[in-house]
C-alpha cells in the first residue's frame, strides 16, 4: 500500500511538475552559456580555442545550439550548430535581433517554422554588439515524461511484485507464531493448557512463546492447588454445616424422643413420693412403668450412638463372605416368641440352597432385624411376614421383607428412612419404637454402598436391602 502510493505521487509529480523543472534547468543552462558568450565577447575572445572548448563542453552537456555573428551578419562560431538550414535561418533576410542596444535578452518559447519543432530560445546582441542566438529543443519533454512515467510504473510493478512475495514471506514467519501465541492464550483464557508454543529462542516472539509456556504452566499448577484449596474448603463447609444440621437435629429429636419417658418417670416417682398409692397392686404398676420408660431411654441412647458412628464414619466397615439363608434361617428362629405372642405368621421361601454374600455380616444382621422388627410391629390383616431373596443378576441378591397390612404414600415411602420418624405415632408408642431403625438400614447400606427400598405389595408393604454374591 505504501509502495503503491509512493509509484502514485512520483507519477503524479513526473506528469505535473516536470516540464516545468525540465524547462527551469534548461533557461538556468542557457543564461550560463549567455554569461560566458559575453564575457568572452568582452574580452575579445570569442575565437579564442579555450574558450570554443569550453562553450562546446557546455553546448553537450546542455544539449544547446549556439552561433554567433559579427556587425556584418558572417558567422564568428557555431556550436551543434552546422546543419545549413539552422545557419541559413540566422542568417537569412528573414532572421531578425531583439532586444537590440545592448541590454540583455530574455529566454523564450519559440515554434521554428523550418524544424516544426519548439524551442527555448535567447537572441540578441552581446555587449559589443555582436549577435547570437542560443537554442535548446523542448518537443521532446512531453515524451520524455510519458516514457519517464511508464518507466517508473513498470519499475513499480515490478518491486510491488517482488515486495508482495518478501512481505508474504516475512509476514507468514511473523505473523504465524503470533497467531498461534494468540490461540494459546485464548485457550489460556479458557483454562485450557495443554496447548504450548514450539520455540526455536531465536527471537522475540520465540522469547514470548517460551515466557507464555513458562507462565502456563504455573497457572495450571496455581489453578490446580486453587481448586483443590476450594474443594477441600467446600467440603470442610459443607461437612461443618451437615454437622451442625445433625447436632440441632439430633438435639431436637433427643429432646423430643426422652421428653415423654422422663415426664412419666418424674411423674410417677413423685408419686410414690409423696405416698398416694395406698395398695401394692398400684405400686407395682407404677414401678413397671419406671422400669419400662427408663428401659425405653436407654433403648433410645444406645440406637442414636449406633446410628451416629455409622453416620462418622467411627464404626469401620468388614467384608467377609458368609451364607445369607443361614443367617436370615437364625434370626428368624430366634424370635419365634415373639411370633407367637404378635399371632404373626412368618414365612421364609428360600430355605433350601445357600446363598453366599459379600458383606459386613453383623451389620447386615443390623439390618435384617430392623426390617423384621418393623415387620412384626406394622403387620395387620391376616398377620402374615414373608422373606424371599430374589437374583437381580449374576452378582447380585436382594433380600425382601414382605408384611401384610397399611400400605405407605409416596410421601411416607421417602421419609420412613429419616431419623424419629414415625408412620404412626401411636402404634410405634404402643411397641416402644424410637423412630430410628430404618435411619440405621439406609446408614449401614450407605457405607455398603449398596442399594436399598421400599415399595407397596398387593396387599401389604415390602422393604428390601441388596448384597453382592462376588
Amino acid at each position: 500500500m505504501i509502495l503503491s502510493g509512493i509509484v502514485l505521487l512520483s507519477m503524479i509529480a513526473n506528469l505535473l511538475f516536470f516540464k516545468q523543472f525540465y524547462i527551469q534547468n534548461k533557461v538556468k543552462s542557457i543564461n550560463n552559456a549567455y554569461k560566458l558568450i559575453n564575457n568572452a565577447s568582452i574580452d575579445n575572445k570569442l575565437m579564442d580555442p579555450d574558450f570554443h572548448e569550453e562553450l562546446l563542453f557546455l553546448c553537450e552537456t546542455s544539449d544547446l545550439s549556439v552561433a554567433i555573428l559579427d556587425n556584418n551578419g558572417n558567422v564568428i562560431t557555431t556550436v551543434k550548430a552546422d546543419d545549413e538550414t539552422f545557419i541559413d535561418m540566422i542568417t537569412g533576410p528573414t532572421f531578425s535581433f531583439i532586444n537590440e542596444g545592448g541590454s540583455k535578452p530574455s529566454v523564450e518559447i519559440v515554434n521554428d517554422p523550418f524544424f516544426n519543432n519548439k524551442y527555448l530560445e535567447m537572441k540578441g546582441y552581446l555587449d559589443h554588439n555582436e549577435a547570437f542566438i542560443i537554442r535548446c529543443a523542448i518537443i521532446s519533454v512531453e515524451d520524455n515524461v510519458s516514457v519517464t512515467n511508464r518507466f517508473i510504473f513498470y519499475v513499480a510493478l515490478f518491486m510491488l511484485l517482488i515486495g508482495i512475495i518478501l512481505i508474504i514471506i516475512f509476514t507468514n514467519r511473523i505473523t504465524k507464531p503470533i497467531v498461534k501465541l494468540t490461540d494459546i492464550s485464548s485457550k489460556m483464557a479458557n483454562l485450557d493448557f495443554d496447548t504450548k508454543f514450539d520455540s526455536k529462542g531465536i527471537n522475540e516472539v520465540d522469547m514470548l512463546g517460551e515466557n507464555m509456556n513458562e507462565m502456563s504452566d504455573k497457572l495450571e499448577k496455581t489453578i490446580s492447588e486453587l481448586k483443590s484449596a476450594n474443594s477441600e474448603l467446600l467440603r470442610d463447609i459443607e461437612r461443618k454445616n451437615r454437622n451442625e444440621e445433625m447436632r440441632k437435629e439430633f438435639l431436637a429429636n433427643v429432646s423430643h424422643e426422652l421428653k415423654t419417658p422422663i415426664a412419666l418417670i418424674q411423674s410417677y416417682t413423685e408419686g410414690l413420693k409423696d405416698g398416694i398409692i395406698e395398695d401394692e397392686e398400684s405400686r407395682q404398676y407404677y414401678l413397671d412403668v419406671i422400669i419400662d420408660e427408663a428401659g425405653r431411654m436407654n433403648n433410645i441412647v444406645k440406637e442414636i450412638m449406633s446410628l451416629s458412628e455409622l453416620e462418622y464414619g467411627n464404626n469401620p466397615i468388614e467384608i467377609e463372605r458368609f451364607d445369607i439363608v443361614e443367617m436370615i434361617k437364625n434370626k428368624i428362629s430366634s424370635g419365634k416368641l415373639l411370633m407367637e405372642m404378635k399371632e404373626v405368621e412368618v414365612i421364609f421361601e428360600n430355605t433350601d440352597e445357600s446363598v453366599f454374600v459379600w458383606a459386613d455380616e453383623p451389620k447386615t444382621e443390623d439390618v435384617f432385624m430392623n426390617y423384621l422388627s418393623n415387620a412384626f410391629h406394622y403387620c395387620e390383616g391376616e398377620k402374615k411376614i414373608k422373606v424371599f431373596l430374589e437374583k437381580k443378576d449374576d452378582d447380585i441378591v436382594r433380600i425382601n421383607v414382605f408384611n401384610t397390612g397399611r400400605q405407605l404414600s409416596e410421601e411416607e415411602q421417602k421419609r420412613v428412612w429419616d431419623k424419629f420418624y414415625k408412620a404412626d405415632e401411636a402404634r410405634s408408642r404402643d411397641y416402644g419404637g424410637t423412630g430410628i431403625g430404618l435411619s440405621v438400614v439406609k446408614a449401614i447400606m450407605s457405607s455398603l454402598k449398596m442399594a436399598y427400598g421400599c415399595y407397596n405389595s398387593e396387599d401389604g408393604v415390602t422393604f428390601y436391602f441388596e448384597l453382592p454374591t462376588k
